[in-house]
């Protein structure tokens, strides 16, 4: 039996025992997947690639270590990005380029354990997909998902002046397990970076709610919030002491703390605004106010990339933060978030 067999057998096997979804005519097994889509739902797609040595890491004993939760990450940020549209999110395809020391039984079926454990606990079907032979592991994941006909996708460009900035959860937990992995609050932490759980729920009800714009914060908050100020031509004042912590990531220096959470990404939380009159929604994931929309005191080009974070305004305890004046921090800090073209 060869690794494509292997990997039919295993992901044919998993895959019986979860009930696909309704509406789901063909899925594993020939060249296309086919899908009955419900009277007048919109489709709302995307794809992301996950790249061993960039994304996660490059160490063979650690990649074998960490094959359920790389199977069951690589489908939570497909998730978060359609949960960031405000969609519910319905199906998976995988494409995987596999290293021949990880074409065994055992890393196969940990990796597929994670991957089908994800679907179910999100609502969604693997639906097809595509795999090759590769000198390191490259996972790429498109999803799938729906929005009803009364449903408005929440996009980043809505945002305006006065709107209210809110993020979901903690912030800057996987960063500080990235980043001190050996640390007390590090192990603590590492399932957050590993295991992140997308806010379907949250922003299925934004979208019905009015929320205004909305991304996932993957590439760190103070990044992912420079591509709504962009797109929506608007600045955003943050308030740097309103940043919800956990209350192990609580404990750690003031300065590395904010830095990850204002950088580390990782996060998958939801970064939304919505009108000053409207209040987020309650529920079992916790919403904070962590500053305003605010109008550009000198307008800039609208469709420049690398003038996105002069739009973000910083301040702590009422105290605007700059680069002369960068108290909390030492010194100004890289706040550009992760990039995924360089090094």
């Amino acid at each position: 039996m060869n690794e494509f067999e292997l990997i039919e057998r295993i992901f044919s096997q998993m895959q019986a025992t979860h009930a696909p979804l309704t509406g789901i005519e063909k899925g594993i097994g020939d060249d296309a997947a086919v899908m009955a889509l419900p009277a007048g739902s919109r489709l709302v797609s995307c794809i992301d690639t996950l790249v061993q040595g960039r994304h996660f890491h490059a160490d063979w004993q650690k990649v074998d270590e960490l094959a359920f939760a790389i199977g069951y990450k690589a489908v939570a940020v497909n998730v978060s990005d359609i949960a960031a549209m405000g969609a519910t999110p319905h199906s998976i395809m995988l494409a995987l380029a596999l290293p021949e020391r990880l074409a065994n039984h055992e890393w196969l079926t940990e990796f597929a354990k994670g991957l089908f454990h994800a679907c179910q606990l999100f609502g969604v079907t693997l639906i097809g997909g595509d795999t090759t032979r590769s000198e390191r592991l490259v996972l790429s994941i498109s999803a799938q998902g729906l929005l009803s006909a009364d449903t408005p996708a929440i996009y980043r460009s809505g945002a305006q002046v006065g709107d209210k900035i809110y993020v979901s959860g903690t912030l800057g937990d996987a960063a500080f397990a990235l980043k001190y992995p050996e640390s007390a609050q590090g192990i603590e932490l590492a399932h957050r970076l590993h295991m992140p759980t997308p806010r379907i729920a949250l922003g299925a009800a934004l979208a019905k709610l009015g929320a205004t714009a909305m991304i996932d914060i993957s590439d760190g908050l103070y990044q992912d919030l420079g591509h709504i100020c962009q797109q929506s031509s608007v600045g955003m004042r943050i308030h740097l002491d309103k940043l919800p912590s956990s209350e192990s990531l609580s404990t750690v220096d003031l300065s590395d703390r904010l830095l990850g959470q204002l950088a580390g990404g990782d996060d998958y939380e939801l970064a939304f605004t919505l009108p000053a009159h409207i209040k987020p929604p309650t529920g079992n994931t916790p919403v904070t106010c962590i500053g305003e929309v605010i109008a550009l005191a000198d307008p800039i080009a609208t469709d420049t990339k690398s003038s996105d974070n002069s739009r973000l305004e910083l301040f702590y305890q009422n105290q605007p933060v700059t680069p002369t004046q960068p108290s909390p921090f030492l010194t100004w800090p890289n706040l550009t978030g992760y990039q995924h073209f360089t090094g």
